[in-house]
């Protein structure tokens, strides 16, 4: 079926949302799962036999060119059908970023409002957010994850700060590592502009229990660090070295059966995944390269169990899954600008293994997209922001406990516990609004969505958007 043929079914789709009769896009396994038949215009390739098996979860940042769209987050059976979608646009967000599954089943979001950074946790189930904290001292953080024990990690490119931190459950942070204290290795003349976008550091993972390993953007880096010590065990690139990254998102470490120790990275402007082996004496080496079919800035790269990669294409508006040589098996539109995207039932990050164990070390191009044009992508927006419901995850897929994030840490997937930290600030200068008080998004309809996007025209007219990435 041809992409118009795709247009037209989702345009009458949307016209059965709008007039209220749309019936519910559940998960049913039985479902047909062909590209020839797509739910709706945010479908894309989709192989039946080899899909995945379970939802997948995808955050948009929210931004078209210069101008500000909808942030949100939604999840996506693996047939295509729409679970749920969350606006935080509607919640008065301004951005979205990283999502993650939490060890008691809710998610884990880094948001922003004007100058700070917001924490959700959301309820899969209903979309409802279960806790809202506000960091005021940290000014836009790409990336916050739950270490175990009570503590956080985050990093803060804000203008005036440039570090990596952890805090724990009352805010406080218990750990720093500042930018400007290794100006040997970081001087204020490499990046970007010191004072406005000096590191752009966009990313923190923790790796066994002391190593942070750190996503150092506009350095073209990626660093571990121990936490222990505060020491850089290793780097990855070099400022300015594009041949081996350039401005890159989100990089996972994944251990191979020997414990060599491999970097799979979104290598966003040289629009391409690549992943990197090291070698015996330090160095490093790229040992899979996968590029073309569209791929344009991807953001997020993550390795599957199965051995394929999900990849968050962010200006190419979409997520897709691709074998190890690139073919494309699993496709679906995310208007505008995807930021991450998760596989329930599988570790944060990357959960799979090396391409060296699947044997598919070398270049590939992907292949098999669907291609998409400006009026797919458009039509996409239009359904999901005129969805009616917020349930991102069905019952049967529901992960975790439930109950208290913090009264069983160790309980699910995801989950790593950090040693003590030292060099504690006391600082406190942040606010948790709990959970009787957050606000609640039982989805976003037709009307809320006319409401909101009327909003952000009239905000665009005062407000001047920064540079985002």
């Amino acid at each position: 079926m041809s992409r118009r043929r795709t247009l037209l079914v989702g345009a009458a789709v949307l016209a059965l949302v709008v007039a209220g009769v749309a019936p519910a896009l559940g998960a049913d396994a039985s479902a047909a799962r062909t590209q020839s038949e797509p739910l709706n215009p945010c479908v894309g390739t989709i192989d039946a036999d080899r899909a995945p098996d379970a939802t997948t979860l995808v955050s948009i940042q929210g931004a078209r060119g210069g101008g500000k769209t909808a942030a949100m987050t939604f999840g996506v059976a693996p047939n295509g059908s729409i679970h749920g979608v969350h606006n935080d646009s509607a919640a008065g967000r301004w951005w979205e970023y990283d999502v993650d599954p939490l060890p008691n089943g809710e998610l884990l979001m880094a948001t922003t409002e004007p100058g700070i950074t917001v924490v959700e946790r959301i309820d899969p189930a209903t979309g409802e957010h279960t806790d809202v904290t506000r960091l005021q001292n940290v000014e836009d953080a790409h990336d916050v994850d739950y270490l175990g024990d009570g503590e956080f990690a985050t990093v803060d490119k804000g203008d005036e700060r440039n570090r990596v931190l952890i805090y724990d459950r009352s805010g406080e942070i218990v750990w720093q590592w500042r930018f400007d204290e290794h100006t040997d290795r970081f001087p204020r003349d490499g990046g970007g502009p010191y004072g406005e976008d000096w590191t752009h550091v966009n990313d923190v993972d923790l790796v066994g229990e002391d190593t942070l390993v750190v996503s150092v953007r506009n350095f073209d880096q990626v660093i571990a660090i121990d936490r222990a010590t505060k020491e850089i065990e290793w780097t990855l690139g070099a400022d300015d070295d594009y041949e081996v990254l350039n401005e890159q998102h989100n990089p996972d470490v994944i251990v191979g059966e020997n414990g060599t120790v491999s970097v799979l990275v979104a290598d966003s402007e040289n629009d391409r995944v690549v992943e990197y082996r090291r070698t015996d004496d330090g160095g490093w080496e790229r040992t899979w390269t996968m590029r073309g079919g569209g791929l344009h800035e991807p953001r997020d790269a993550d390795r599957l169990p199965n051995g394929n990669t999900l990849i968050t294409d962010r200006r190419g508006h979409r997520i897709v899954e691709v074998t190890p040589r690139g073919d494309v098996v699993w496709e679906v539109y995310a208007p505008w600008q995807p930021y991450d995207a998760e596989r329930v039932g599988t570790a944060p990050g990357s959960d799979g293994p090396t391409m060296a164990q699947v044997g598919a070390t070398g270049a590939y191009e992907v292949t098999g997209s669907a291609d998409a044009d400006t009026a797919d992508i458009e039509a996409c927006y239009a359904y999901l922001t005129g969805f009616e419901g917020s349930r991102l995850v069905p019952d049967d897929e529901l992960w975790g406990t439930g109950g208290d994030l913090f009264a069983s840490p160790t309980a699910t997937p995801g989950d790593d516990t950090a040693a003590d930290g030292d060099d504690a600030t006391g600082d406190r200068a942040w606010t948790t609004v709990p959970p009787e008080s957050a606000i609640d998004v039982p989805g976003f309809g037709v009307g809320a969505a006319l409401a909101a996007l009327a909003a952000l025209t009239t905000a665009l007219a005062v407000v001047t958007v920064r540079r985002r990435g």
